[in-house]
């Protein structure tokens, strides 16, 4: 019949109500999140059934496994919701594990300290059921009770003021004790079972039996507490504390007969071993009762634990009687030692074997997430987190510019280090020597054009497509070659109108009244002369773009096809090919021949070039997979620092502080890129130490200088090409530019030019149509004044009183004749003389200057050239332009000339007033003869003909309105005063007066215009003839 378990107490499980948590977690979430609920609702009826399937877990691994599946739900809950009275209110009720009370409570630590209690429960009865004949038995017990002892100490480390008696300090402190002493059992059936030494064996039963000896008291004191504990689990733990010390003192005494030889002291320990045993039995004797008036302590003792215990103890009580009789009769025969009291025996020293698994150790890691499973509100991070993920971000983002920067450092010297050698361009040459008789054959097949004078050339085609710059210069000359065309018009039209009023001024002598044109038309020769002196200053600036056309004209012309035409190719070639050229007159000079040649020696030396060229090239190829190194593990850890997320981590260590570690920590998981990247970097300047040597050996050799200098010759010329060429773009641009604002300027002067021509065809109209007026009126009453002056002539020479009017009138001719040649002719007579009309008066603020011809300015950049004509602010305002020209007034014409390039920058040197031709102070008209009568009342003056418009450069204007102080000629009864009546005595010939001559010479400031005097009256006909 095989030995019996010892039995083992398990914990009793708390039950609970259940319990609602959708509807708290929702209006959480709504309110405090700012958030749908309805997006959580799986999660939170997850989480609701996580809580219903704990209130059915059963005391096996599966019962486990729920149990702290809905704890660790329970922890990460916690980060997010505060559960209590005023957040997520939810009511929990458990019941007394040992009395069976209700306790109601809405804190969340009452929840997880019930639920850390039915754990270690379940641990305790997993452990309790456990086939402890077999090895793994004994350890799984051995570990189980270890665990729930582990899960009772985390209720007393981290829950406080228990609200019920089976949660109370003392009650778990006592239930973590009892799972503690059970594991120490199960270690000691392994060791008695694996026949350890007989006095480890008794030191372990001797702790065994003081710790059940402490338990009886402690379960006595909860049971007066009114815990209401069973009391089987009292009288278990004396039957124990009596068993244990009895097998203490048999294995103290089995040790001390055998190692010490103390056969007294083995029969004593005998002794008292039998003494225990039988007080075992005694108590065991009457636990089978006990079990069964309490249910077999509520089932928390298995049901064939007295048995058990009877059956244990006798077989303990009769082992150590047998044993106490062998040793006494072996001492009393053979040893005859002293056999001392059970009282004075020394105390068996206890070893404590056992210890409590944290909580933390009860799964592993993996198993542990297993268990656990994801976060249900994962996707809900609070914003205490999110601040701390916002500070690890920056950390991050610190290291990774830190090591950008080195990066950028290591990468800037390299680039330094082969730009100085100009490598690795500078090799081709010696690459192309191994392929060439000479060392210049390279340069008959130059390299292309660079891009960006590609790019220019394409400019500079897409700009002659358009406008070619030879149109541009062909307008800019037409329209100068025009402007000074009009002006020469306008002077001629002018001078003809001088010579017609001049040549009636010496036909009719004294009876020509107009003006005469030089004062009137003064302004606008000046404004003539000055615009011929702008033509001229443009003129020279149109020369000097022209120069610097011619400057630039073959690159243009060059530049002008376009960056991929054979022209730019050909001009590159044709620079190379003059180093070539160059080279090749060298050896003919040498004398140098094929037979000269060592070839040999040849040989040697370009063996030694080739492999000094090919080690500078490994260093480079070294160089470059060091960057590319160093490129990837930095391209690497930027893209893990961005994957990398510790608000999981931060959630569930957010009640611990511990922030600043954490960054630490997981800042280390980046440490190996910055080791790497360190790495590179040294490995890069060692290479660049080798690769300085390396070429330096190179560059020594006497062909390599040689070769050096032709080709840094050829790069010269070529980079001169390329300067040349961006000049010539950039002239040539230039030279565009200043032939558009060149075109504006003479379009705006033409305009000014077109707007004082129609001034002065306006001017030299009114003219014509005035003097067209005086000449009818003049040959309308030539007869009237030939006969007054015959009367008068009678008059003077007859005695008798002069003959009525009637008679006169009535007289014929024939009479009339013959008392004329009557009259002595050698008689002065008394002819009509007229006077010489003043010319028009002219404002004081008139004063003419001669301007001084404007300094010609290149309008390459369109300078100031002839700006006296063209500035709106020194430009004098023509005479013919006020408001009888409002078709188109000449008051600006130059003054709404645009801005010219030509006169940028002038500055007038001094300001003078036109007098308007029009001003209302002027009435230009010719001056009549003095009044001598009425006029005949037969003769009328012509009509005046209508104002037409003047006819401008671009045809027929619009007719002017009619003005108010337009120059006309004056208009009467009759264009020549009547003769005056009978018996009017003669009047002498009118002179202007000496005040008036003066006022006419102040006001003028140039000698009044001569008249031809009257004809003498001593002449030799008569007038008749």
């Amino acid at each position: 019949m095989a030995t019996p378990q010892i039995p083992f107490i398990s914990a009793p499980f708390k039950k609970t109500d259940d319990v609602d948590w959708v509807h708290p977690l929702k209006k959480y979430i709504a309110r405090f999140y700012q958030d749908d609920p309805e997006k959580y609702k799986e999660e939170t009826q997850s989480f609701n059934r996580l809580r219903q399937d704990i209130r059915g877990a059963g005391k096996d691994m599966t019962g486990r496994d729920l149990l702290y599946r809905y704890f660790g739900q329970l922890e990460l809950l916690d980060l997010r919701f505060p559960v209590d009275e005023k957040h997520v209110k939810v009511l929990f009720n458990w019941y007394d594990a040992f009395n069976n009370r209700a306790i109601s409570q809405y804190s969340l630590a009452f929840e997880k300290a019930s639920i850390i209690f039915n754990e270690a429960a379940t641990l305790s009865a997993i452990a309790s059921g456990q086939n402890r004949a077999e090895t793994e038995g004994r350890k799984k017990a051995f570990h189980y009770f270890q665990a729930s002892a582990g899960m009772f100490q985390y209720i007393n480390d981290n829950f406080l003021h228990a609200p019920s008696e089976d949660l109370s300090r003392e009650t778990v402190n006592v239930l973590s004790e009892l799972m503690l002493v059970q594991a120490q059992e199960c270690f000691l059936e392994s060791s008695v079972r694996e026949k350890t030494k007989d006095g480890l064996i008794a030191k372990l039963a001797s702790h065994a039996a003081w710790v059940y000896g402490n338990l009886v008291d402690s379960l006595g004191d909860a049971v007066s507490r009114g815990v209401g504990i069973d009391k089987s689990w009292i009288l278990l733990c004396q039957i124990k504390q009596k068993f244990y010390s009895a097998t203490a003192q048999v294995h103290k005494a089995a040790a001390a007969c055998e190692h010490e030889a103390k056969y007294g002291e083995a029969v004593g320990r005998y002794g008292a071993a039998e003494s225990a045993a039988k007080e075992a039995v005694k108590l065991a004797s009457g636990f089978m009762n006990v079990l069964t008036g309490s249910n077999y302590g509520h089932g928390t003792i298995p049901t064939e634990a007295g048995h058990a215990m009877q059956e244990l103890c006798k077989n303990l009580a009769a082992s150590c009687t047998e044993k106490l009789v062998a040793m006494t009769r072996d001492n009393d025969m053979i040893y005859h030692e002293n056999v001392p009291q059970e009282s004075i025996l020394t105390p068996i020293d206890r070893l404590k074997a056992v210890k409590s698994i944290p909580i933390v150790e009860l799964y592993g890691p993996e198993e542990m997430k297993k268990v656990i499973g994801a976060d249900l509100f994962q996707k809900l991070i609070p914003i205490s987190v999110h601040e701390s993920a916002s500070l690890y971000s920056e950390e991050k983002a610190k290291l990774v510019r830190l090591e950008n920067e080195r990066c950028d450092i290591a990468k800037a010297e390299l680039n330094a280090s082969l730009d100085y050698m100009k490598l690795p361009s500078s090799l081709s040459k010696f690459k192309n020597q191994n392929h060439h008789a000479t060392s210049f054959n390279h340069f008959a097949s130059p390299p292309p054009p660079p891009s960006e004078i590609q790019s220019l050339a394409d400019q500079v085609m897409a700009e002659e497509r358009r406008v070619p710059i030879t149109e541009l210069f062909n307008t800019l000359t037409s329209l100068r070659n025009r402007a000074r065309q009009r002006l020469d018009e306008a002077s001629l039209n002018l001078d003809k109108e001088m010579r017609e009023c001049e040549q009636g001024r010496v036909k009719y002598a004294d009876l020509w009244t107009q003006p005469p044109s030089g004062p009137l038309t003064t302004e606008f020769r000046h404004d003539i002369n000055n615009h011929r002196h702008t033509l001229d200053g443009a003129s020279q600036s149109d020369n000097q773009l022209l120069s610097r056309y011619e400057s630039v004209r073959r690159n243009i012309e060059i530049l002008k096809n376009g960056g991929q035409s054979r022209e730019l190719e050909r001009a590159y070639t044709e620079c190379i090919s003059v180093l070539a050229q160059d080279n090749n007159n060298k050896n003919e000079n040498t004398g140098m021949n094929l037979l000269d040649i060592d070839v040999t020696e040849k040989s040697k030396s370009n063996d030694v070039l080739i492999e000094k060229v090919q080690r500078v090239e490994s260093i480079l190829e070294k160089l470059r997979k060091i960057e590319q190194d160093r490129d990837d593990t930095f391209r690497d850890l930027k893209d893990k620092t961005k994957l990398d997320d510790i608000s999981q981590l931060l959630i569930l260590n957010k009640k611990a502080n511990v922030e600043q570690q954490i960054f630490a920590s997981e800042l280390e998981k980046f440490r190996p890129h910055q080791q790497r990247i360190s790495a590179t970097i040294q490995h890069q300047q060692q290479a660049i130490q080798d690769l300085t040597v390396a070429f330096k050996r190179l560059m020594e050799g006497d062909e390599a200088q040689n070769l050096q200098s032709q080709h840094d010759k050829a790069d010269r010329l070529v980079r001169n090409l390329n300067e040349d060429l961006k000049e010539a773009k950039s002239t040539y641009f230039e030279i565009r530019e200043g032939l558009t604002r060149g075109t504006q300027f003479y379009s705006g002067l033409q305009d000014t030019v077109d707007a004082l021509i129609r001034n002065i065809s306006r001017f030299i109209s009114e003219r014509s149509i005035e003097r067209n007026r005086l000449m009818d009126d003049i040959e309308s009453q030539k007869s009237t004044r030939e006969q007054e002056l015959l009367r008068e002539s009678l008059n003077k020479y007859s005695s008798a009183p002069p003959p009525p009017t009637t008679t006169t009138t009535t007289s014929s001719v024939p009479q009339l004749t013959h008392l004329t040649r009557q009259l002595s002719l050698t008689e002065p007579s008394a002819p009509y003389t007229g006077y010489t009309p003043a010319p028009p008066p002219k404002p004081q603020a008139f004063q003419p200057q001669q301007q001084p011809p404007p300094p010609p300015s290149p309008y390459g950049m369109y300078g100031a050239a002839a700006a006296s004509s063209s500035s709106p602010s020194t430009v004098s305002t023509p005479s013919y332009q006020q408001q009888p020209y409002t078709a188109q007034p000449y008051a600006t014409p130059l003054q709404q000339q645009p801005p010219s390039p030509y006169n940028q920058g002038f500055q007038p040197q001094q300001q003078y007033t036109r007098p308007a031709y029009n001003q209302p102070n002027y009435q230009p008209q010719y001056q009549q003869p003095p009044h001598q009568g009425p006029p005949p009342p037969h003769h009328q003056g012509p009509p005046p003909p209508s104002h037409q418009g003047p006819q401008g450069y671009y045809g027929h204007m619009a007719p002017a309105p009619a003005p108010q102080n337009q120059y006309r000629p004056h208009q009467g009864s009759g264009m020549m005063p009547p003769p005056p009546p009978q018996g009017y005595p003669p009047q002498a010939p009118y002179q202007p007066q000496p005040w008036q001559q003066q006022q006419q010479q102040q006001q003028w400031q140039q000698p009044p215009y001569q008249q031809r005097p009257p004809p003498s009256s001593n002449g030799s006909g008569n007038l008749l003839d």
